[in-house]
């Protein structure tokens, strides 16, 4: 919580002090798609490290390295300070998220060392863990959309590009500004609207260039801005980066269970009044301190032979259970939790689960 607070607070700070850029025929303003990806970085990295994302460790230096070779060299005093706390607040997060991943690589291996050498398959009756599907058709989706808005903004700037080649540069006078549009007599007689972003950086009576060909006009200073397209970019690539990321994550995860024989871990188990099940150490018969809390419980009930398999959600009851946990017990980790239920059909409780607290230790091997 503290990096993500650093960040938005060296952020807001360097935006803050960051001097705006005037447009000028001699430096026209137009589609700063750097500026875009340091932007679509930075609400990621927020987002990705309140998450606790592995992102996190590709964005961090990504948007690092872009602040530093972009914004400090040529930056006032005020601004450059605001942009080295920007850089010292990603190292944070980027740091935060090196300890999560050494953190899931010691709960890894205190799991495997309370498992012993022995891995055993998944139960016949588990149902395949078909995780990250949807993550993944939904993140595929709106990459999608994003990289099709890059093309249509690059599009865009080729085809005003082309244009611009193509007019004729004619002097005006400016006589009216509006809120997106300036008024210039052309010629010293044609009065005509051009659009302008930035209509305060141009006083009345004064003269700026207008590119002109046939109906087409724009000012010389003010390119084609692609930013409804960039900004489409964002809003489709950064749920779709997380969708897809985190889809491939749950996929690999839920694949590596069926590949091969796990790690099974002797455990007790409770089922919450918030609707959590609560794993507890194989000798904490009292119940008093979980080590693992399963976010998502999918209740199945073993038919007899010529009934068939329905969930039932009722079969959990929330007392405490001997159980056998298969997989490796690490934060944000796939497993698979086998309880019995009362007789006489027992209950296999198959859970999504990620490690919040605790240690793996001292669970009893299987």
């Amino acid at each position: 919580m503290w990096a993500v607070l650093a960040v938005l607070a060296s952020l807001v700070w360097a935006f803050a002090v960051e001097p705006v850029p005037v447009c000028s025929e001699a430096v026209p303003c137009g589609p700063d798609w750097g500026g875009m990806a340091q932007l679509g970085l930075a609400v990621g990295l927020v987002y990705w490290t309140a998450r606790g994302s592995d992102l996190v460790l590709v964005a961090a230096p990504l948007l690092a390295v872009s602040v530093g070779l972009t914004e400090v060299p040529g930056a006032d005093a005020a601004s450059a300070v605001a942009n080295l706390g920007v850089i010292a607040a990603v190292g944070l997060c980027w740091a935060g998220a090196r300890e999560r991943v050494a953190a899931r690589r010691r709960q890894r291996e205190l799991a495997l060392r309370a498992a012993g050498e022995a891995r055993h398959p998944l139960p016949a009756s588990v149902m395949p863990l078909r995780r990250g599907t949807v993550l993944i058709a939904v993140g595929a989706t709106l990459c999608g959309l994003a990289v099709w808005a890059v093309g249509m903004g690059l599009g865009g700037i080729r085809a005003d590009e082309r244009r611009a080649d193509a007019a004729v540069a004619v002097e005006a006078e400016v006589v009216a500004r509006h809120d997106l549009s300036l008024r210039v007599r052309l010629d010293g007689t044609r009065t005509v609207t051009v659009d302008a972003l930035f209509p305060e950086h141009y006083p009345v009576g004064g003269t700026v260039t207008v590119l002109e060909d046939g109906t087409w006009r724009r000012l010389v200073a003010e390119p084609y801005d692609a930013f409804d397209w960039q900004l489409l970019v964002l809003v489709a690539g950064l749920p779709g980066l997380s969708l897809l990321g985190s889809g491939l994550l749950a996929r690999r995860r839920a694949v590596a269970l069926r590949r091969a024989p796990v790690p099974a871990l002797r455990v007790l188990e409770r089922l919450g009044e918030d609707g959590l099940v609560r794993v507890y150490a194989a000798d904490d018969v009292a119940g008093s301190d979980p080590v693992l809390v399963c976010d998502r419980v999918f209740a199945v009930r073993v038919a007899g032979p010529g009934e068939p398999v329905v969930a039932d959600p009722r079969a959990v009851e929330p007392r405490l259970r001997e159980a056998v946990l298969f997989g490796t017990p690490h934060d944000g980790g796939e497993l698979v939790l086998v309880t019995t239920g009362a007789p006489p059909h027992p209950v296999r409780v198959r859970g999504h689960a990620r490690a919040r607290a605790g240690a793996p230790a001292p669970w009893g091997s299987r």
